[in-house]
């Protein structure tokens, strides 16, 4: 499945935000790195494990900093149009959704600290089955996304 590239993308600052989000993972798995390093000294266990651990954190900050995050806000985007919604994104695994604007319940906003940060903004779209996201629009423009969709609920649910 070929995804082709859709009206809107994520805000570039998203991208900081992913860096974030796998840095804190970064730490942790450092802190258990050298926790398991410190253990395998005391047990008298070869300390190339400890090093493999490491090389293997090296690994995980060098592909997700410089090829998932780019290749993740490339591959991700969404479209609204009078009746449906379009969120695709996905590097191998990839997802493409479309969601009938009669079907949509009710649609929310959530911010956590990182994205307050960047003055970004989730967006969850609530259906009877489940939630979908858009993973960040500016802070400014969440709520006439928010409205413009609701807007398009009430005319295609009159319709029917």
């Amino acid at each position: 499945m070929e995804l082709e590239s859709l009206e809107k993308k994520l805000p570039e600052e998203i991208k900081t935000v992913w860096r974030q989000t796998y840095a804190i993972t970064l730490t942790l798995f450092l802190l258990v790195s050298t926790g398991l390093a410190i253990m395998f000294y005391f047990l008298d266990v070869s300390l190339w494990w400890s090093a493999i651990g490491y090389g293997v954190t090296i690994l995980y900050f060098i592909l997700t900093f410089l090829v998932i995050v780019p290749f993740r806000w490339a591959r991700w985007s969404y479209q609204i149009r009078h009746d449906e919604i379009e969120i695709q994104h996905g590097i191998i695994f990839r997802s493409r959704v479309l969601i009938p604007m009669i079907r949509v319940q009710h649609v929310e906003t959530d911010q956590g600290p990182l994205l307050r940060r960047q003055k970004l903004v989730r967006v969850s779209i609530s259906t009877a089955a489940t939630v979908h996201h858009i993973e960040a629009v500016r802070a400014e423009e969440s709520d006439t996304l928010r409205h413009h969709i609701l807007e398009l609920v009430k005319v295609a649910k009159e319709d029917v």
